[in-house]
């Protein structure tokens, strides 16, 4: 098992990869560490997998196939964490084990990366939870909303501009400049964001020609 830390060791989102296939795993460990995860280990197995388990991830990416077992084996397991399964998979039985199971994404290969990233705006959505003492229907609403996404909006540019966010509160203007974005464009997606209870607007108090308003991420 690959016990290398992640490119960004003070992160804290932690992420633990089950899957087989040396090539795969590189692919979904490369992605998780460009969106700023530590990646804590990289099972190979069931049993290296319940082992890693040790090193706190918060996020499972899981394959199905491994070579001492069946993946949703280890479901049980993984209670309180928030697993992705990731496999080729795609039959009923196995499906509907697997959500009822506890996993909260299923993803089926081949798929792109515009889904894996989706699936990552998904679970952060659920660990903004977090940062709250109690939970309205309105922000269960809009979590279990994020399984649709919203119909003209790319889930990347959604991405680019959270990452963008991370740095500190932007105007729209300053969004779409540094992104190469349309003003229209990118105060689309910001509002979009904000009603997802991903961003919020606050008001500037400033002179005339000043912006209204600036946005920052949630919690």
């Amino acid at each position: 098992m690959d016990r290398i830390p992640g490119l960004l060791s003070g992160a804290s989102e932690r992420a633990l990869i089950v899957e087989d296939d040396p090539r795969v795993a590189s692919l979904h460990r490369a992605f998780l560490e460009a969106e700023g995860l530590k990646v804590v280990g990289v099972a190979e197995s069931l049993e290296a997998a319940l082992e890693a388990l040790d090193l706190g991830p918060d996020l499972v990416l899981l394959d199905l196939y491994l070579p001492d077992g069946h993946g949703l084996d280890l479901l049980p397991a993984l209670g309180g964490l928030y697993t992705v399964v990731i496999t080729a998979a795609k039959d009923v039985p196995t499906v509907e084990r697997a959500l009822l199971g506890g996993a909260m994404d299923y993803i089926v290969k081949p798929f792109g990366r515009a889904r894996l990233r989706e699936a990552l705006a998904r679970y952060r959505a659920f660990r903004s939870l977090r940062a709250k003492e109690r939970v309205s229907q309105e922000d269960l609403d809009r979590f279990l909303a994020r399984r649709r996404i919203q119909k003209g909006l790319d889930p990347q540019t959604s991405e680019r501009i959270l990452f963008c966010l991370r740095e500190g509160e932007k105007t729209v203007e300053e969004v779409a400049t540094a992104l190469g974005l349309s003003r229209v464009t990118a105060w689309r997606y910001l509002e979009a964001l904000r009603l997802e209870g991903r961003v919020r607007a606050e008001p500037v108090h400033g002179g005339p020609g000043r912006p209204s308003r600036v946005y920052r991420l949630e919690g």
